[in-house]
């Protein structure tokens, strides 16, 4: 299947990927609507970076996707990447799925046998594979839709400003109620081999005021957690300080919303 093929083609050219042939669902308009559906947001997996971040419905309902969206590569990728795409692509370093493990969105499959949601968290086996069999397809994502009063930040590290891939990113998204954390969600890519939540951080701040010492003991959790899942490489002494530099720069973004 193709629709937009920004990873697909690269893979052609360079005879990793040798299929068949290419079935082109790109104009299949059921698969590219952004809708309301009750208290969730339904996206259709062929709709592209630029419709995310265009949309009215996520900047009011998910602007933590639809910001994210709107870093994904050139202009001319995000015209014709689509979201479905980067998400079964799988690869740690998508600017999409740090946003949409703190949306905790599902993911709609679907066969000539069945059709099934799956949490996106466990769509992924390891780097750049995804749990979809041959004769299933990834046709729509949903999530909750993010009540009044909660706000969002996005931060991502590149090599260079707007074509490359992320080297890291950090996704959050929190409500304070009382001065204290309601509700606070944290992810981060680039980081760990499939894409997760931060529930270690996560704890620190739920229920706490977001003062310097809390967000700085939270940012030590972010990092640790990520040397537990990747374990201790060359570039961890890089990663670790600028993983926790970036979690404290999306959430002071988030903090100025809320203020």
């Amino acid at each position: 299947m193709i629709a937009g093929g920004t990873d697909m083609v690269i893979g052609l050219r360079n005879g990793s990927l040798r299929p068949r042939c290419l079935v082109d669902i790109t104009r299949i308009e059921e698969i590219r609507k952004i809708e309301e559906e009750g208290d969730c947001i339904s996206i259709g997996a062929g709709a592209t970076h630029s419709n995310l971040a265009s949309s009215p419905l996520l900047h009011r309902f998910g602007r933590v996707l639809s910001v994210a969206a709107s870093s994904v590569g050139s202009p001319q990728i995000r015209n014709l990447g689509t979201l479905g795409g980067n998400i079964v692509n799988a690869s740690p370093a998508a600017d999409t799925l740090p946003s949409l493990m703190v949306l905790d969105a599902v993911g709609r499959v679907a066969s000539i046998r069945e059709e099934r949601d799956i949490p996106l968290v466990q769509l992924f086996n390891r780097p750049y594979q995804s749990i979809l069999k041959p004769f299933e397809i990834l046709t729509h994502v949903r999530f909750p839709k993010l009540p009044a009063g909660t706000r969002s930040g996005f931060i991502r590290l590149a090599r260079r400003e707007a074509m490359a891939v992320a080297r890291m990113s950090v996704a959050v998204i929190a409500r304070l109620e009382g001065g204290r954390f309601q509700d606070i969600r944290i992810s981060a890519g680039s980081v760990t081999p499939t894409p997760h939540r931060m529930s270690e951080a996560e704890a620190v701040l739920k229920e706490r005021a977001p003062d310097e010492e809390s967000l700085r003991l939270a940012a030590r959790r972010v990092s640790d957690t990520i040397v537990r899942w990747s374990g201790v490489r060359p570039s961890t002494s890089y990663k670790v300080p600028v993983i926790e530099a970036l979690f404290l720069r999306a959430m002071r973004e988030v903090l100025e919303g809320l203020g």
